[in-house]
């Protein structure tokens, strides 16, 4: 839509969402353009924070396709100490800067522009501590993109054991999930619709 009228152009607002919990409850985040990325539902991720409960606290938490890191903020929300973002688009990568500076500028976190599976064993060789990983990786299959959660599950065996000790992977539901991916067992999937949640962890 195309105006002249600044009153008109002053009432187009960018899509936001909410933080639903923690110090930053009730601040918004501003969101790429939806056609860039989608964000994860309020009802999963009110899950997903309450299945990881007190995991989340002085915890390292990745988001390996950040969009514009509506996640990861969130956990930093709830006492994560630090967080390293990954995402590859432009537009939602100014997203995420722009709302880390806004809403966590004093907190530990990291952004790395780029492509997740090319930059992640690199930027990750240095994360010490416990580590919570979340995986939401861009889905179309109209772009024949129906593999992606096969590369993510190669990354997932490869990350170190000793660091990080909870995987989460968001998904379609209708994806069948490996019942173990190399150290890690899936010990729980939740769905919500099209969507859904697998959780993994440190086979015993």
């Amino acid at each position: 839509m195309q105006t002249n009228n600044p009153k008109q152009i002053n009432r187009i607002k960018k899509p936001t969402l909410r933080i639903i919990g923690g110090i930053f409850k009730g601040r918004n985040l501003q969101m790429a353009p939806l056609e860039v990325t989608r964000s994860s539902k309020a009802i999963l991720k009110e899950s997903l924070f309450n299945t990881l409960s007190n995991d989340v606290v002085g915890a390292n938490f990745v988001e390996f396709f950040a969009g514009s890191g509506s996640i990861g903020i969130e956990a930093l929300s709830r006492g994560a100490k630090r967080v390293v973002f990954f995402e590859q688009n432009r537009e939602s990568y100014q997203a995420l800067d722009n709302n880390v500076k806004k809403i966590c500028k004093d907190c530990d976190c990291e952004i790395i522009f780029g492509d997740t599976f090319v930059n992640y064993k690199e930027s990750l060789r240095e994360l010490k501590g416990f580590s919570i990983g979340y995986f939401d990786p861009p889905f179309d299959v109209r772009e024949g993109m129906e593999g992606i959660y096969q590369q993510c599950f190669k990354v997932i065996k490869s990350l170190d054991s000793r660091v990080f000790g909870i995987m989460v992977l968001e998904h379609i539901s209708s994806l069948r999930i490996p019942q173990n991916l190399g150290d890690f067992e899936c010990v729980k999937t939740r769905k919500f619709g099209k969507s859904a949640l697998s959780y993994f962890v440190i086979k015993e």
